[in-house]
Order: structure tokens, then sequence, then C-alpha cells
């Protein structure tokens, strides 16, 4: 199986960008929302993290096996195709997660 590739030096520098500005941003947001006394926050919002985002991970884990597709394509795989202009509603979990 070929790897892939990016395709220009301006993905690449793009992507290393939103890389490290979402990096900073996870570091940064509880350093200086504890600073400010927002600590319980912070704590409830680690919590609820823990008890929402395991069960999705695992529900992803398990659809990404099934289907032996991207995450892109495992809908498709796995979903009945519906005629065309229907507007399937699809779980936004999967959208947030792969890109």
């Amino acid at each position: 199986m070929e790897r892939e590739r990016l395709g220009s030096r301006l993905g690449f520098i793009l992507l290393s960008a939103g890389c490290a500005i979402g990096i900073g941003n996870v570091w940064k947001f509880p350093y200086v929302a504890g600073q400010n006394g927002g600590a319980i926050f912070i704590g409830i919002y680690l919590l609820f993290l823990v008890l929402l985002g395991i069960p999705v991970l695992c529900m992803e884990f398990s659809l990404g096996r099934a289907s032996q597709k991207s995450c892109a394509r495992l809908y498709e795989t796995l979903t009945p195709q519906k005629k065309a202009g229907a507007g399937t509603a699809k779980s936004p979990s999967p959208a947030t997660i792969c890109s």
C-alpha cells in the first residue's frame, strides 16, 4: 500500500501551522482559565470530555473496523443508498473528528 503525500509545499505549511495553533490552544486554554478562577469549569469540562468522548471514540473505532474504510467513506459502506437529492442526515461526530 502506497503512503499518501501532501500535494504541495503550501499544504505542508498550512497543515503544520494548523497543528501548532491547535496544540497551543489545548495547552493555553486550561492555563488561562485556571489563572482567572475557572478551575471548576476545567474540571467539569474534563469530566464531560471523558464521559462523552470515550463512547464516541469507541463507536468510531468499531465503525472503522467494521467497514474497513476511511472515516469519510465508512458511512457510504454501512448505510443503504438513498435517492439522489433526498438529503440524508449523518452524525456530526465523524465530520468533526475527521476534519
